[in-house]
């Protein structure tokens, strides 16, 4: 089977996401035969059911969290629900960092209780094993809540999802160590002049130079990233880096290995 990554939404930020200028339902992860839904936003469930053809929860092998933030895990609940129809089906894996489980948890406790395993993700740890594909995680990012990145591998397909975060020195290096082949990284703003704990343009375009994948794909953008036109700012880079560069919009699906194939053809 294919592998494809299908974009159940690609806003952020406070004010794009109260809005909804775009959705913020997350990544859904097909990878061979194994389902991952990836930072579940508000809207996840319902961007995962109205999608043509739909998305279905009682399909998928693990739910991961990159980070508690609401934008970013507002629906975990709802999709272990769905994911087990209730809680009536024990199944799935959940994974999340271990602020998102305790103290003021983002997954309520309840529902942690439904699924099969859950795998508290460390700093540049793992393999956490889901079906056939293995997990690793990032450095711990720069950001106000505990953040990690996620690496799949799956049947020499590597895929990378590089979440929030301010960039500091080792970040790049530290993706570029793991060798993707298609790395998704969130790009909040257009410029820092805020000094926030998120990228810039400019910082993603140093971090796809120094990791070099076959394919880059942008997400969760802020309300300054779209009035930029992600689009155009991302051809500029391909036409400039020589490598496959896209700009995430709500309901995009992208096959991967076709993607990859054609860079590397």
């Amino acid at each position: 089977m294919s592998s494809s990554v299908l974009f159940l939404g690609s806003g952020g930020a406070r004010f794009v996401v109260a809005r909804q200028f775009r959705a913020s339902g997350g990544m859904w992860l097909r990878l061979g035969e194994t389902q991952i839904h990836v930072d579940p936003g508000p809207g996840a469930l319902v961007r995962a059911l109205s999608h043509v053809p739909p998305c279905n929860p009682r399909e998928l092998s693990a739910i991961a969290l990159s980070h508690k933030h609401l934008d970013h895990a507002a629906d975990s609940t709802a999709m272990i629900e769905a994911m087990t129809s209730g809680g009536f089906r024990r199944r799935g894996i959940l994974l999340a960092p271990k602020d998102a489980l305790e103290g003021e948890p983002t997954v309520l406790p309840y529902a942690q209780r439904f699924v099969e395993r859950v795998d508290v993700l460390e700093a540049g740890s793992g393999p956490y094993v889901i079906g056939d594909v293995e997990m690793y995680t990032s450095i711990a990012h720069h950001h106000a809540v505990e953040t990690y990145g996620m690496h799949f591998r799956h049947q020499g397909l590597r895929f990378s999802y590089l979440p929030c975060g301010r960039y500091f020195s080792g970040l790049a290096a530290d993706y570029a160590a793991h060798k993707p082949d298609v790395l998704v990284i969130n790009v909040l703003r257009l410029a820092d002049a805020m000094n926030v704990d998120h990228l810039t343009w400019d910082d993603a375009r140093r971090v796809v130079e120094e990791v070099s994948p076959r394919v880059a794909i942008f997400q969760h953008f802020g309300t300054k990233m779209l009035e930029a036109d992600p689009g155009k700012l991302a051809q500029a880079l391909e036409d400039d880096l020589g490598i496959r560069a896209i700009a995430a919009r709500d309901g995009l699906e992208v096959d991967l290995e076709t993607e990859v194939a054609a860079v590397a053809g």
